[in-house]
């Protein structure tokens, strides 16, 4: 597995060989890995961006305490609160940010390793 990103809440990681050709990523909260395609990181982080808005819902009582994610193979149903959003959001975001970076790398043939080399 490859680091892509990491921060106080967890960290994500590029798998190599994975077993599902399609979730070659897993986000790690705690002790849970989830694996994941990138469209599921782009599904999860606008779940996360529209829970910052105010609930309706007579169960919620106007705050969110929870976000939940579903796709075809799994449901994710995370507890949170406005720190553990905060931190998420940034986990999903970096994790988005560095796969841009390193496909722009990829596609314009660059590596970070030859950065500054004449």
């Amino acid at each position: 597995m490859e680091l892509l990103y990491k921060n106080d809440l967890g960290a994500a990681y590029k798998v190599i060989n994975s077993p599902n050709p399609e979730c070659t990523l897993q986000i790690v909260l705690d002790c849970i890995g989830i694996f994941m395609s990138r469209g599921d990181v782009e599904h999860m982080l606008d779940i996360v961006l529209k829970s910052y808005e105010p609930c309706n819902c007579p169960e919620c009582g106007g705050k969110r305490d929870k976000i939940w994610c579903s796709n075809p193979m799994i449901d994710i149903c995370l507890k949170v609160d406005e720190t553990m959003l905060d931190g998420l959001e940034d986990l999903l975001k970096g994790t988005l940010f560095t796969l841009d970076m390193d496909d722009t790398l990829q596609k314009n043939k660059l590596s970070i390793s030859g950065y500054g080399d004449s």
